[in-house]
């Protein structure tokens, strides 16, 4: 029997949404309808709140965070980036990306610097930063939604 693409897609989600609860203490949840809908994208946010970031959510069975990264231009990382920059971009969002695959921590990109997170790598060609996503969640002080 095959690997759910979807179901393992959700576990993903559900466990970078638990992260997020844990160190924001915001309620978020799975965006309805996996982000079909046009005025929501991505895949985790709050309810009714103005949220300050795009958040997509990747879970594969094997790492796509290596060296191909720098040699094609097809790889997952590079395209799964460039989404979530576009989708962030039409709400006036920042992008986030989760990412983790079997049996692996999870992992965070990012555009913001990480001024208290001392492992990171810088993508000079995506310009943003990746690290594993539970110390950035607990060092760093992350503004997730818009206040007017």
């Amino acid at each position: 029997m095959g690997v759910d693409s979807r179901a393992k897609g959700q576990r993903g989600e559900y466990i970078v949404r638990d992260l997020l609860r844990k160190y924001s203490d915001l309620e978020f949840e799975r965006v309805p309808a996996s982000g079909a809908l046009s005025y929501l994208k991505g895949d985790l946010y709050v309810p009714n709140e103005d949220n300050a970031f795009c958040i997509e959510v990747k879970n594969y069975e094997e790492s796509h965070f290596n060296d191909k990264m720098l040699t094609n231009k097809s790889n997952k990382i590079n395209t799964w980036w460039l989404k979530v920059k576009a989708q962030a971009a039409e709400r006036d969002q920042e992008p986030l990306l989760f990412f983790k695959y079997n049996r692996s921590k999870v992992f965070v990109i990012t555009e913001m610097f990480p001024d208290n997170v001392d492992k990171y790598l810088y993508l000079n060609w995506l310009d943003c930063y990746a690290m594993l996503a539970e110390e950035w969640l607990q060092s760093e002080e992350v503004q997730w939604l818009r206040r007017s």
